[in-house]
């Protein structure tokens, strides 16, 4: 589907997460002192944190769970929830600005949740594949590129609504 319009209304609330297998089931969370030993995510009220100050306030206890987040699982099994696909000549032109607005979308994203981030970018000659561990974040990288650059941007769901193609030109 081809979205000219505004962005953000099309798809916006369609994209779930809570039957992700990564996940711990709705409702349970895991127990104790929580710390991934990749990233240094800290597990609290059953949330998620990527903070300095709260890893180094919580890796001294005695109780501490060293574990592996569903983030790191992803990345390292490659498994992600989202693809982005860029193309076009515009890209060619104007790579760096477009990357350093991806960057910076996963910044944001992984101030407000370690668990939707960027997995890795695959630069294939004239077009870029930027995987996620979430469709939300990749729908959002579609969304801003469309609202900073304009151009064409496809949004291909899965049925379960666990994954998410994202295909930006221009």
């Amino acid at each position: 589907m081809k979205v000219p319009r505004e962005v953000g209304k099309h798809t916006r609330d369609k994209v779930y997460s809570e039957n992700d297998p990564y996940l711990p089931p709705k409702g349970k969370g895991l127990v104790g002192v929580v710390i991934c030993k990749d990233c240094t995510s800290v597990y609290h009220n059953k949330k998620w944190f990527l903070d300095a100050k709260m890893y180094k306030e919580k890796k001294g206890l005695k109780n501490v769970n060293w574990v592996i987040c569903p983030a790191c699982k992803k990345t390292k099994e490659n498994v992600p929830n989202g693809v982005v696909k860029l193309k076009g000549d515009f890209l060619k032109q104007h790579k760096d600005e477009i990357m350093n607005l991806i960057h910076n979308e996963d910044a944001r994203s992984k101030k407000y949740n370690p668990l939707k981030r960027i997995m890795k970018i695959q630069d294939k000659g004239g077009e870029v594949e930027v995987h996620t561990t979430s469709a939300k974040l990749a729908q959002r990288i579609g969304s801003i590129l469309f609202k900073a650059y304009s151009g064409e941007v496809e949004y291909k769901k899965h049925e379960n609504a666990k994954f998410m193609r994202v295909e930006w030109r221009r």
